[in-house]
């Protein structure tokens, strides 16, 4: 793990140990918004809402710091989850109102409800942490060995297990990965085409087979 989430998973500790509305908890928060905003690790995008969803995704994890797992996920990880979860809510939110609806959803005293405030976002973070943490348990286990047979012009050390655990969590930049395993300009540069070519196509066969995605149909060929 990179010494920024390192730093970050110290600081989260920390603040835990203090009461919510502390000065010494607030400090902690105020360091981790001001690394990991320097870091430029979350998603960026370029929607009217961006700023509002932001927002509310750091309001909910310096409020639930406690509900942060070391173990399934870096810091920055766990925080762009919640904004990225959070923008879409903010979107499809977006979206109804541009098309207005035409039937509303009204309560007996004819206030209007946004249909997505009524889901359960707590269970929907809930779900896409513990695919995460299926998915990364699977990568470090490799059970059939599928994984470390998959090696990068036949360096063993340079294997689809040990590429998926540098790219996530902690998104290791290519250039720093072929720094370590002393890649050539020729090598560094063929490396993300083995990673696209080669490595996602075991981690969407995983997901496939743990049904978190659909399997792509092959069209019928019309005779």
């Amino acid at each position: 793990m990179s010494a920024l989430n390192e730093t970050l998973k110290q600081l989260v500790a920390d603040a835990c140990t203090y009461p919510p509305r502390s000065v010494a908890r607030q400090r902690c928060i105020q360091e981790i918004y001001r690394l990991v905003m320097k870091s430029g690790k979350l998603w960026k995008e370029n929607t009217p809402y961006y700023g509002d969803a932001l927002q509310e995704t750091w309001e909910y994890c310096c409020q639930n710091l406690e509900q942060y797992d070391p173990s399934i996920s870096a810091v920055t990880t766990w925080i762009d989850i919640r904004l990225k979860w959070m923008l879409r809510k903010w979107r499809e939110r977006h979206n109804r109102e541009q098309q207005r609806q035409v039937n509303p959803i009204k309560t007996k005293d004819g206030t209007i409800l946004d249909a997505l405030d009524t889901l359960a976002s707590n269970q929907d973070i809930g779900r896409v942490l513990q695919i995460w943490q299926t998915t990364i348990s699977w990568v470090q286990n490799d059970p059939d060995g599928k994984l470390q047979r998959t090696c990068f012009r036949k360096r063993r050390e340079i294997n689809a297990q040990v590429l998926f655990l540098k790219r996530f969590p902690s998104e290791t930049p290519w250039q720093d990965i072929a720094k370590e395993f002393n890649l050539t300009p020729a090598q560094a540069k063929d490396l993300p085409k083995f990673y696209n070519r080669n490595c996602l196509p075991l981690l969407r066969e995983f997901g496939v087979a743990q049904g978190y995605i659909e399997e792509k149909k092959k069209s019928k060929s019309i005779k």
